[in-house]
């Protein structure tokens, strides 16, 4: 893995974690190419990741470099940590990232340390639990740290969530309440059933005694 140090002030640093040589034949016989992992980040919450293909290593890590400074998205960190735990999946890839208290620095391997250093986390617990392919955690670590929400969003979606587990509950409440209603309802139509039934057999047999007086 090379760096490449902020010295053109180009606003960013850069790393070369893979570069790989591809073989395809043609007619012609076997042509080589190259394929290269570049990560680019300014180590202030700014990251992304950029895979170049050339002719040469070369050409292949410029490419990359463009297309990782093209990606480059801004993370939502705390401090110099990660806002909460998360665990994300990539193809065969799966990265589980855990926040860190001070002084913990960066427990991570492969790309993925890479990949927080140049996003300017110091403090982070990352763990493997998929392929050891760098290029695809590479990947899944840059997709993990664009789906982390600040702590101003996590209120909001905790509060939005608390509002929508009151409105359920009410509802809830509110059928339980009209399920009782009916039941209740229907038990008070049967007894006024029964009553008239009473009455009416009540009814016949006093009319059966009067027409037997007569």
């Amino acid at each position: 893995m090379a760096y490449r140090k902020n010295k053109e002030n180009r606003g960013y640093d850069s790393k070369t974690v893979s570069v790989r040589r591809v073989a395809k034949v043609h007619k012609g016989g076997r042509r080589l190419s190259f394929s290269a992992m570049v990560v680019a980040g300014d180590r202030k919450g700014k990251v992304g990741v950029g895979l170049g293909k050339g002719g040469d290593p070369r050409s292949a890590i410029e490419k990359g470099e463009k297309k990782a400074a093209k990606a480059m998205t801004q993370i939502d960190l705390v401090g110099d940590t990660i806002p909460h735990e998360l665990e994300h999946k990539f193809g065969a890839a799966r990265v589980l990232l855990r926040p860190a208290n001070p002084g913990t620095g960066i427990i991570a391997g492969s790309s993925v340390r890479t990949v927080l250093e140049l996003a300017g986390i110091e403090n982070v617990y990352a763990k493997l639990l998929g392929s050891n392919d760098p290029i695809a955690n590479a990947y899944c670590a840059f997709e993990a740290l664009q789906e982390l929400r600040s702590a101003r969003v996590l209120r909001k979606m905790k509060d939005m969530r608390d509002r929508i587990d009151f409105k359920k509950k009410l509802d809830e409440e509110r059928k339980a309440r009209e399920k009782r209603q009916r039941a209740k309802n229907a038990k008070e139509n049967n007894k006024k059933g029964s009553r008239s039934k009473k009455n009416n057999k009540r009814g016949k047999r006093s009319n059966n005694k009067k027409q037997n007086k007569k």
